[in-house]
């Protein structure tokens, strides 16, 4: 027999944050989809990684968030008790993301039901769903059962789908509250969700993703310790600064500005699209980072290739590093030194400009 909806709630994955809003009608629950297929294309560990950065640093303070994680059931051995949680508990709550795993099916009919009750009856608020569109429940509650529940109680649903078509009853429903649906390719950038997050929430900051087309600095800002969490450059060139790529068809890359095309043994140098000077910057990857062992010579897109000699920081920390490039035979042939914080959940890099044929990589 399934528990109440009540009892049910007190056993899911549920975080609260009291951001300092006094009605619930600037509350969004955050429902993740958790099932065994959300493994696949490892989804399930970019959406943690998204919900962790938001969550810890880009939330807005006015609000308040709640988040739940459901497969077959949104029942959880996650639990928590909401009285205990506060805005300074964030980086727990990082924590704890990290040990939901993806296992069994999808409800997605009960994860709303959740969500709805979690809300409150008749007092608005927004639910965001995300997942893969994928519908592998039998004795779910319907989608018509769900729209109606949160017309009544002056609630919105929105959905990120990731990777697959939505099911057009789950689609339906969220359009029936007057939400919106988002869909993502599996190769999502940590941005794009996170932009679409703030969306829903409304309120909160913009995210700017760098376009190489365009002469606007692409630039972050997030609440964090150090200057560079709060506001930076995104390289993300990534497919070229990997420090198992070479170089792309006879192209290399420099990170100086300023650098003219010139050509060296049959490679022609070209200024790095993503690179904006001097300053701080952040790898638009899942976990990017410098490595911190040589890559070797004609990596990353370059011909010397820069790596961290040494560790990075931890617990939200700020050190100076040097920062090493390396050939086919020498580790360090030259270095500059950098900067490294870390932002509870992601790395940035105070950067120098470089001569040409040396490129800052990431792993």
């Amino acid at each position: 027999t399934e528990a109440p909806a009540q009892m049910r709630i007190s056993w899911i994955l549920c975080i609260l944050l009291p951001l300092g809003l006094e009605n619930v009608e600037g509350t969004l629950v955050i429902a993740v989809d958790k099932s065994g297929s959300m493994a696949d294309d490892n989804k399930l560990t970019k959406v943690k990684e998204v919900l962790k950065n938001w969550l810890v640093h880009t939330a807005p303070q006015d609000g308040e968030v709640g988040l739940l994680a459901f497969n077959e059931s949104t029942h959880s051995q996650y639990g928590f008790d909401l009285s205990k949680l506060h805005t300074l508990n964030r980086t727990e709550i990082a924590k704890q993301i990290d040990k939901i795993e993806a296992l069994g099916g999808t409800c997605y009919g009960k994860a709303m039901f959740d969500a709805e009750g979690l809300l409150g009856g008749e007092s608005g608020g927004k639910i965001l769903v995300i997942g893969d569109g994928k519908l592998e429940c039998t004795d779910d509650i319907s989608m018509d059962e769900i729209a109606n529940r949160a017309i009544k109680n002056k609630q919105t649903i929105y959905t990120i789908n990731v990777g697959n078509e939505l099911d057009k009853a789950i689609e339906n429903a969220s359009r029936k509250t007057g939400g919106i649906n988002f869909k993502l390719d599996i190769d999502f950038s940590a941005f794009e969700m996170e932009e679409q997050i703030n969306e829903v929430f409304e309120g909160g900051k913009t995210i700017h993703i760098y376009d190489e087309n365009s002469d606007d600095r692409s630039s972050r800002s997030v609440q964090g310790q150090s200057e560079g969490c709060k506001k930076y450059e995104l390289l993300n060139h990534f497919r070229y600064r990997k420090s198992g790529h070479a170089d792309d068809l006879g192209r290399s890359y420099c990170d100086n500005q300023h650098q003219v095309i010139m050509k060296t043994n049959d490679v022609d140098f070209h200024p790095s699209p993503d690179w904006k000077g001097e300053g701080w910057y952040r790898f638009d990857t899942f976990n990017g980072k410098m490595p911190e062992n040589a890559p070797g010579g004609d990596k990353c897109g370059t011909s010397l290739a820069g790596w961290v000699k040494g560790s990075h920081p931890s617990n939200g920390a700020t050190k100076d590093v040097e920062i090493c490039f390396s050939d086919d035979s020498i580790d360090c042939i030259t270095s500059v030194t950098a900067k490294i914080s870390e932002c509870y959940g992601y790395y940035v890099y105070y950067l120098k400009e470089l001569t040409c044929m040396q490129r800052y990589c990431v792993e």
